[in-house]
């Protein structure tokens, strides 16, 4: 009896070890999110799972939550929420987003309150993205660091732990 339970056990535990593999080998890895420029979509130190993927960077689409590599810190990735696409213009004021003369209609996770603080009016360069995080007070976004390089996206948001 004892013999069937340690292999049942010991076969769990081979099951588990080998979809995590996979799943690691597919590019999927569990980030810890330090600091709280996108609440309250994702709370400080609160735990997502991102996937790696190059070739997603000829696929992001607006509102996207993607991972980047900020040049400004080295080796350190951020989680933002993408607003702007290459070549758009996009200005931001106490009214709101506008992107080419359009008033954006934002995600209500968004919250509009920074942008009395910090706005912008920009063309986005090619081959970069205008990125927002959604506690907009308090988020060291694209209306402070610019836009994100292209290369710099490695991949995007799959869902919170």
């Amino acid at each position: 009896m004892i013999y069937r339970i340690t292999v049942v056990v010991a076969g769990l535990v081979g099951l588990y070890i080998a979809v995590i593999g996979v799943a690691y080998l597919a590019g999927y890895r569990v980030y810890k999110i330090p600091t709280s420029a996108m609440r309250p979509t994702i709370e400080k130190d609160e735990s997502v799972v991102g996937r790696l993927s190059d070739s997603y960077r000829d696929h992001v689409r607006r509102f996207d939550l993607v991972i980047y590599l900020a040049p400004q810190a080295t080796g350190q990735l951020y989680t933002k929420r993408i607003i702007g696409l290459p070549g758009e213009r996009i200005v931001i004021d106490a009214s709101g987003v506008t992107i080419d003369g359009t008033k954006l209609s934002l995600p209500s996770s968004v919250s509009p309150r920074g942008f009395a603080i910090k706005g912008c009016d920009l063309v986005i360069p090619p081959d970069t993205f205008f990125v927002l995080g959604d506690f907009t007070e308090n988020a060291a976004d694209s209306r402070y660091l610019g836009p994100v390089p292209k290369q710099d996206v490695i991949g995007y948001l799959v869902f919170k732990k």
